[in-house]
């Protein structure tokens, strides 16, 4: 008796872990849309070096809160941002992102 396999489950267990070459391509990807988008840019700005604080960031960026948690969740994501100490600040990423296009 054949078991009923399911085509997609059986892709998706064929694929297995991305390649280092789609891992670079994936970040080629994510970087081109941080940087061609210009509310984004501007929030790496306004955290630069030293950082910022939500409050700041809200206010400097004059986003509303929608738009400004959609930005700062694709770059909390990607890596470009992260927050600690109720701050958020450039990643290694963020900062050649920042030097590149700001």
């Amino acid at each position: 008796m054949t078991e009923n396999v399911d085509e997609i489950d059986a892709y998706f267990d064929k694929k297995g872990e991305p390649t280092e070459a789609e891992n670079v391509k994936y970040g080629h990807w994510a970087m081109e849309k941080a940087s061609v988008n210009p509310e984004r840019r501007k929030l790496l700005r306004i955290v630069g070096i030293f950082g910022k604080t939500e409050k700041e960031l809200k206010e400097e960026s004059e986003l509303n809160d929608f738009f400004f948690k959609f930005h700062m969740d694709f770059l909390l994501k990607e890596k470009f941002l992260k927050f600690e100490d109720g701050m958020y600040r450039l990643t290694d990423t963020g900062i050649s992102l920042h030097d590149s296009v700001c």
